[in-house]
């Protein structure tokens, strides 16, 4: 959370489980403030049930992404979000 707001980052990729705030709290707090709500969100979970892709939508997360993933699959996603082709 702070290190977003220092940095004010062009995107984010975020894990749900952290040891503090949990991912959907810092994903509320960046979506719900006018200085952050621009950035894309990306969340990269083990959780996997419909009960909490749901929560992860709710919170603003453009991306609700579960592990495994695929790395090609995951760079064509933030190359999209950042509006880069190659």
């Amino acid at each position: 959370m702070h290190q977003a707001r220092r940095e004010t980052p062009d995107l984010i990729l975020l894990d749900v489980m952290l040891p503090k705030l949990d991912g959907y709290k810092v994903c509320r707090l960046l979506k719900f403030d006018e200085r952050y709500k621009h950035i894309p969100i990306l969340m990269l979970t083990a959780k996997t049930q419909e009960k909490d892709k749901t929560v992860g939508k709710e919170t603003g997360a453009n991306e609700y992404i579960t592990k495994p993933f695929d790395l090609d699959q995951l760079v064509e996603k933030i190359k999209s979000y950042l509006g880069k082709r190659g």
